[in-house]
């Protein structure tokens, strides 16, 4: 993982989608101040684990177990944060789920056989639509497909179909077709999700045409959506989240059943 790829300027996946979830506004916001959940910390280091195993313990810091209410367990906490740097710091509970996660995705035949043969970790920097933009991509394979890991509480197709709506990793993958220099069109875009609990089960899905077309369609609302907060920025030094006039408010369909 480079520190210079997050401090480097740029329009990332992770902007776009936070933009179509709320606004430019929120999502600049969420951008300077985000900090990673548990999960987040885990899904780091099982991608560590995956892609980057040779550097794990560069990564990746395994806390000792002791207890922090009392004076000892304090001082030798501190004393191996003191020795963490910038390293993803776990628990050894999270460590043994790493570890068996990993196993069952490498268990996995076509989520293996999808790993072999590619490019792990890729920075891509480009320009679209006169922005500076990036994307950092799991796996690019040397056919020109794409791959992304993804932990998850469900893999099943409907509980995992419902996450990646949510979430949009339709636009995710869309995007990174585009920072690859492909097309949304003829880009293969797979996920690998496996379960973060016991028995860490593994599902192995391929985006459809329409799903990415829409993905892409996403994106690029996001990125008119983004200018706009530019030039509103640039003009007023500032932006108005929700703009500033009334806005008519309408019922939910479901609120009319009540």
């Amino acid at each position: 993982m480079s520190q210079n790829y997050f401090e480097a300027e740029g329009v990332s996946a992770t902007l776009l989608k936070a933009i179509i979830q709320q606004s430019p506004v929120h999502a600049v916001e969420r951008m300077k101040s985000f900090k990673p959940s548990a999960s987040m910390v885990l899904g780091t280091a099982v991608h560590a684990s995956i892609l980057e195993a040779d550097q794990y313990d560069k990564l990746i810091a395994v806390s000792p177990s002791v207890d922090k209410r009392t004076k000892a367990g304090k001082a030798i906490y501190a004393e191996f944060l003191a020795t963490t740097g910038d390293k993803t710091v776990i628990s050894e509970d999270q460590q043994d789920m790493v570890e068996a996660m990993t196993m069952a995705v490498m268990d996995h035949p076509q989520a293996k056989s999808l790993l072999d043969g590619c490019d792990k970790e890729v920075e891509k920097f480009f320009e679209y639509e006169d922005l500076k933009c990036k994307a950092k991509i799991d796996c690019v394979h040397s056919d020109g497909f794409i791959i992304d890991i993804k932990t998850t509480k469900d893999a099943s197709p409907d509980a995992f179909g419902k996450q990646s709506a949510n979430l949009l990793y339709h636009l995710q993958m869309a995007w990174y077709a585009k920072a690859i220099g492909r097309s949304h069109k003829d880009c293969d875009c797979y996920i690998i999700a496996v379960e973060n609990s016991a028995p860490h089960g593994v599902a192995v899905y391929h985006y459809d045409r329409d799903a990415l077309e829409f993905g892409w369609s996403l994106a690029k609302r996001a990125i008119r959506y983004y200018k706009d907060y530019l030039a509103d920025i640039a003009i007023n030094e500032h932006s108005l989240a929700y703009g500033g006039e009334a806005i008519d408010l309408f019922l939910p369909a479901w609120a009319e059943r009540i």
